[in-house]
C-alpha cells in the first residue's frame, strides 16, 4: 500500500482580477437560494456570451461583449418563463444566432423545452422542442460548435435516436441502427448497457482524468461525433456519425498482436481519440504500454513501453501518487516502476491526451478513484436533493430512506466543465505525464506544466465553499470564474491567470 507522505496545503493566493460586477439581488426568502441560478451560454464566433439569472420570482437575461459590457438586458417575471412549470429539470445548453440565443431545458417528463431570446427585439419565447418517445432512453444531452444535441438509446430497435438543433434553432432528427460488435461483454449487449455512462469529451474543453477512464466517450469534432468504447481487451470500437447528415461510420482498432494468447481476457485497455489519432493505454500485470494508431488505416503508429526503472527518463512528469480532498492534497514520488506497474492494475485506469504551447502532446496516464466528500460538495447524504444536472449525483426513494446514487444520465451544462464539479476535485490517482512530439511521436525531453484544469481547481477552491450560482468558462484563450457575491448583491466574474 502507498504511503501519501507529503501533504500541503493548495494555495488560495492564485491570481485573479475582477472583470465583472452586475448588480443582481436573489430573493432571500426560506429556500430561495435552492430556486436561484445563473446560467452561462457562449458565442465563440462573437467572443460575446449570455447570462440568465432565475430566482423565485423573476428571470433577466443579460448579453455581454468580450469586454463584459453588457449590450442588452430583458426583464420578465418568472410565471411568464420556462421556469414556471413545476416539472423543469436543467439547463442542458443552447445555440446562438448573433444577438438571438437559443437557451434548452430539460424537463421530468423527458421533453426539451427551447427557450429563445432576441436581445435586439427585446422578446422572449419558449416551445416544447423535443419529445422523448416511451421505449428510448435519455443518453446525454449537450451543446458544441453551436449545435445543440439529444441523444437517446432503443434497446428494443438497437438504434441510437439523434436530435440536433442548430443554430438557427431547426430541429433535425434522425434514427440509426448502433452495432454492438459479437465480441461485446455479456453484460453490455443491450445498446443502453453499451453506451452507459458515456462521458463527453468535448472539443475545446481540457479533459480530465475523472471521464478519460470511461470503457464509453464521446468525442465531439466540428463536422463528426465519435464513441470510442473500450471492452476489456477486446478491439476498441470507434463509431463516428458525420455532421450535418447524422451517417454512420465504424472501426476497430485490433490489439491481438500485442496479446499473447495465454493472456487475452487478462488486458485492460482505455482509449482516448486526438484528431485523427487513437492513443491507447494497454495494461498488464508486467508491462504499461501507450500504442498509437491511426484511425483510418488502423495502422500502429507507435509503441512506448514501460517496464523496468530505465523508462523513468520518460517522464515528464511523475511518476507519483495523489489523495486529494478539495483544498488539501498528499503527494508521494514514485521511484520504482515494479509498484508503478502494480498500481496500473486496479482497473481504474485512463489515458488523456493535450497541448502545451510548443504544439508537443502531453500524454496524461493515470489511475482515478473518487473520494465521497461525506457531508461536503462532493456527496449529498440522505433526505437531500441533488439537482441531476448539476452533479454527478441523483437521489433514489427507498422504502425505508431516500439515499444518493450515482447517476448515469448527464446534462453537460455549460458553465460547468467536467474538471470543475466535485468529483474531480475529491480523489486518489497514481499517475504519469510523457511529451511527444506531433509529427514523429517520439519522446521529447522536457518538463509538462501545471495542466489549466489543475490550476482552475487549486484557484476554485481557494473561493469560498458556499458561493452560489456559480460558473467556470473561457472566452478566447482566458479563464473565468463567475459566482454570486451576496454581500453586495453582485454577479462577479473574475478572471484566472493561468501560467502556461
Amino acid at each position: 500500500m502507498l504511503l501519501f507522505a507529503a501533504c500541503f496545503a493548495l494555495s488560495s493566493g492564485y491570481a485573479q482580477k475582477k472583470v465583472l460586477s452586475y448588480p443582481f439581488e436573489f430573493e432571500k426568502k426560506l429556500l430561495a437560494d435552492f430556486e436561484y441560478d445563473t446560467y452561462f451560454l457562449d458565442d465563440p464566433a462573437n467572443n460575446a456570451f449570455s447570462l440568465v439569472f432565475k430566482d423565485n420570482k423573476k428571470v433577466e437575461y443579460v448579453l455581454l461583449d468580450q469586454n463584459f459590457k453588457t449590450v442588452s438586458k430583458i426583464n420578465s417575471n418568472k410565471d411568464a418563463s420556462v421556469f414556471s412549470s413545476n416539472n423543469f429539470n436543467e439547463y442542458t445548453g443552447g445555440t446562438t444566432n448573433g444577438h438571438q440565443y437559443n437557451f434548452f431545458y430539460s424537463f421530468y417528463d423527458k421533453t426539451y423545452v427551447m427557450e429563445t431570446v432576441d436581445f435586439d427585439a427585446k422578446a422572449v419565447s419558449h416551445k416544447k422542442l423535443i419529445d422523448i418517445p416511451k421505449g428510448e432512453s435519455p443518453l446525454i444531452a449537450f451543446s458544441d460548435n453551436n449545435k445543440f444535441y439529444a441523444l437517446t438509446t432503443n434497446n428494443k430497435a438497437g438504434t441510437l435516436n439523434l436530435s440536433v438543433v442548430n443554430a438557427a434553432g431547426e430541429l433535425t432528427q434522425k434514427s440509426v441502427p448502433f452495432p454492438i460488435p459479437e465480441e461485446a461483454s455479456r453484460h453490455r449487449n443491450k445498446l443502453e448497457d453499451y453506451l452507459a455512462s458515456t462521458k463527453l469529451m468535448r472539443s475545446g474543453e481540457y479533459p480530465d482524468l475523472s471521464n478519460s477512464i470511461h470503457f464509453a466517450k464521446l468525442f465531439t469534432q466540428p463536422d463528426k461525433l465519435t464513441f470510442v468504447i473500450n471492452d476489456g481487451d477486446n478491439p476498441a470500437h470507434l463509431v463516428s456519425i458525420s455532421i450535418p447528415d447524422l451517417t454512420l461510420q465504424e472501426k476497430k482498432i485490433d490489439y491481438s498482436a500485442l496479446i499473447p494468447k495465454d493472456e487475452k481476457g487478462k488486458v485492460y485497455v482505455s482509449s482516448f481519440l486526438k484528431g485523427e489519432r487513437l492513443f491507447s493505454l494497454v495494461l498488464n500485470k508486467k508491462t504499461i504500454r501507450i500504442v498509437v494508431n491511426d484511425v483510418n488505416s488502423g495502422a500502429m503508429l507507435e509503441k512506448i513501453e514501460i517496464n523496468d526503472d530505465a523508462a523513468l527518463d520518460l517522464f515528464a512528469d511523475g511518476p507519483n501518487s495523489e489523495r486529494r480532498y478539495g483544498k488539501k492534497s498528499f503527494t508521494k514520488d514514485i521511484t520504482d516502476v515494479k509498484k508503478l506497474i502494480k498500481v496500473f492494475n486496479h482497473g481504474t485506469e485512463g489515458l488523456m491526451v493535450c497541448e502545451n504551447n510548443n504544439g508537443q502532446l502531453i500524454l496524461t496516464a493515470g489511475t482515478y478513484d473518487h473520494i465521497p466528500d461525506v457531508g461536503g460538495t462532493g456527496w449529498q447524504q440522505s433526505q437531500q436533493t441533488v439537482r441531476t444536472g448539476s452533479t454527478d449525483y441523483a437521489t433514489r426513494t427507498t422504502p425505508t430512506s431516500t439515499i444518493t446514487v450515482w447517476n448515469p444520465v448527464t446534462y453537460y451544462r455549460p458553465g460547468i466543465p467536467g474538471y470543475t464539479k466535485a468529483n474531480a476535485r475529491y480523489y486518489t490517482t497514481t499517475s504519469f505525464k510523457i511529451l511527444l512530439d506531433p509529427q514523429s511521436l517520439k519522446n521529447v525531453r522536457g518538463r509538462a506544466p501545471v495542466s489549466v484544469p489543475d490550476q482552475i481547481k487549486n484557484y476554485m477552491e481557494g473561493k469560498d465553499n458556499d458561493l452560489k450560482a456559480t460558473n467556470q468558462f473561457s472566452i478566447g484563450n482566458n479563464q473565468y470564474y463567475g459566482y454570486y457575491d451576496k454581500s453586495v448583491h453582485n454577479y462577479v466574474v473574475e478572471q484566472i491567470k493561468i501560467i502556461q
